[in-house]
Formats: C-alpha cells, structure tokens, sequence
C-alpha cells in the first residue's frame, strides 16, 4: 500500500539520508579534549563520565591515559571503592568497560596483584559485591596471561613405607 501524496518517496529518500547522515556524524564524535578530562580523573564518577564522553576515542596514547585514570581510582582511591556499587549497578556499559579494562592481560602484574589483594583483604563494610566483581575480572585477566595459573598442581609424592 503506498501513500496518496506522490512526493513520498523523495520526502523518504530526504529522510533516510538525513538518518544516515546523523549517525555518522554521532559515531565520528571528537576526541577534543579527551587526554585532558581522562587525566584529571579521581572519582568513579569521574571515570564514569570520561568513559561515557570518550570511550569512543579509548585507543592509543588515551587508552593509556584510561588506563592510569582506572587504576588511579580502584588504587589510590579504595577507600571509596563503595562510589562504584551504584554506578556499577546502573551503568552497564561502564560495567563492561571495566571488567574488559580490568580482566585485560596487559594490565600490569603489580597493578593486578594489588587490586586483587584489596579486594580480597581490604573490602569495605558491605561491599561485598563489589570487592568480588573487581576481584572476579582481575584474576580473569590473571588466568588469561598466565594459564598456568589455571593448572592443577601434582599431587605430592607418598611417603615410602617404613621410610620416615
């Protein structure tokens, strides 16, 4: 069934292109003034924000920058490591964001290792859930750079019989 009017197809045309169009300008946002904002970050809403503003442009010297910004607040900042519960809970491509940043093997060992230790001996009064999400993608990234983390140990070898 087709419209009475016979200019819809070029009102149509107008209309599909002018779509096509604002998608491509929204996924070719500007990186303007992102290393600046990433590298002032020191709060989860901060992160939250400079990962919402410029996630796009998280490649580079900024992923590096991201980088650093992450581990700044998970690090630096534990004591507020309860700020992340809601905004995890709410933001799931925030969420994503950091478990892919966390669980990456390119996260350094040392980083890793302290956020794991963290979490694990330093968890905040009722941020359980938390602590065990952070804890969870950090040794997924572990296991991924080192499976032999993943192996099973050998059993220890039997004592001889009536040897001490």
């Amino acid at each position: 069934m087709l419209p009475r009017d016979p200019a819809w197809r070029p009102r149509a045309a107008a209309l599909l292109l002018a779509t096509a169009c604002f998608g491509a300008a929204a996924a070719d946002k500007p990186c303007d003034g992102a290393n600046k904002a990433i590298d002032g970050v020191t709060s989860w809403a901060a992160l939250q924000k400079s990962v919402k503003d410029y996630g796009h442009c998280d490649k580079g010297t900024t992923a590096d920058l991201f980088t650093e910004a992450m581990l700044r607040v998970v690090i630096s900042g534990w004591q507020k490591v309860g700020d992340a519960g809601s905004i995890l809970d709410k933001d799931e491509p925030f969420r994503r964001w950091l478990n892919k940043r966390l669980s990456s093997p390119t996260l350094g060992t040392q980083d890793s290792a302290e956020i794991r230790d963290l979490a694990k001996s330093s968890c905040p009064t009722g941020q359980d859930k938390v602590c065990g999400d952070l804890l969870s993608a950090v040794e997924l990234g572990r296991a991924i750079s080192a499976p032999d983390l993943l192996l099973i140990p050998p059993p220890a070898p039997a004592a001889a019989k009536g040897k001490p």
